[in-house]
């Protein structure tokens, strides 16, 4: 362990400072991911209450088939009170064939017909409607990581208001290097971000290329 990760209370802070490198600390086991929309309160660790059983097995069942399961709301009020259809997105493929579908839903218990081997296979399943355009997924999970609401939660709002597809959402490894940001389908992983940071980084990744001084790597690829 780290003296970042071991840091109580700051250990963003105390990376920055340090300069921790962030190459490579993508994880590589994650070759697609599936993101669930839901407001919230999220627990540090396991699933809300208030989860359909159904969904909540399918997402502790995820990571066995290589899939990384995300929470995710919009970065606004309205986000913390969904009350109509909600959006999941699922994504995946080789690097350089990458796809994303969005599926909108009235009940999520219709995560339960998603195929998580058919999804790890690395192709679209069909589960929802396929998307060209990149959504971005940055960390705001406090209960896990107060760095995370620190420094992810204005990232976040930031972004939303620029009228880019930003989404807050769960733990997604590395809290020491807040705020973290995932695009999606890339998978591909920046940290180290502020809001004077943020926006350059996430118009490059809706670009579909990678910002190098915030890089993290590309998850479902083993460092080279």
């Amino acid at each position: 362990m780290s003296v970042c990760e071991s840091a109580p209370g700051g250990c963003a802070a105390l990376c920055r400072a340090a300069r921790e490198p962030l190459r490579d600390t993508a994880p590589p086991q994650a070759r697609a991911w599936l993101a669930v929309e839901h407001p919230g309160p999220w627990p540090a660790f396991g699933w809300p209450s208030d989860l359909p059983p159904g969904v909540a097995e399918v997402l502790t069942a995820a990571p066995a088939y290589a899939v990384r399961p995300q929470l995710i709301r919009r970065p606004d009020r309205e986000g913390r009170a969904v009350t109509g259809e909600r959006v999941v997105f699922v994504a995946g493929g080789p690097v350089g064939a990458r796809w994303l579908e969005r599926r909108l839903t009235a009940d999520l218990c219709d995560v339960e017909k998603l195929d998580l081997a058919a999804l790890a296979d690395g192709g679209p399943p069909g589960f929802g409607a396929p998307l060209r355009e990149r959504v971005l997924l940055v960390c705001t999970h406090g209960k896990r990581d107060v760095c995370c609401a620190r420094y992810g939660a204005p990232v976040a709002r930031d972004l939303a208001a620029r009228g880019l597809p930003a989404w807050e959402t769960t733990h997604l490894g590395g809290d020491q290097f807040a705020a973290n940001m995932v695009c999606l389908p890339d998978g591909t992983y920046h940290g180290r971000l502020d809001r004077g940071s943020a926006a350059d980084v996430a118009f490059a990744c809706l670009r579909g290329e990678v910002s190098p001084a915030h890089y993290r790597g590309r998850a479902g690829v083993s460092p080279t």
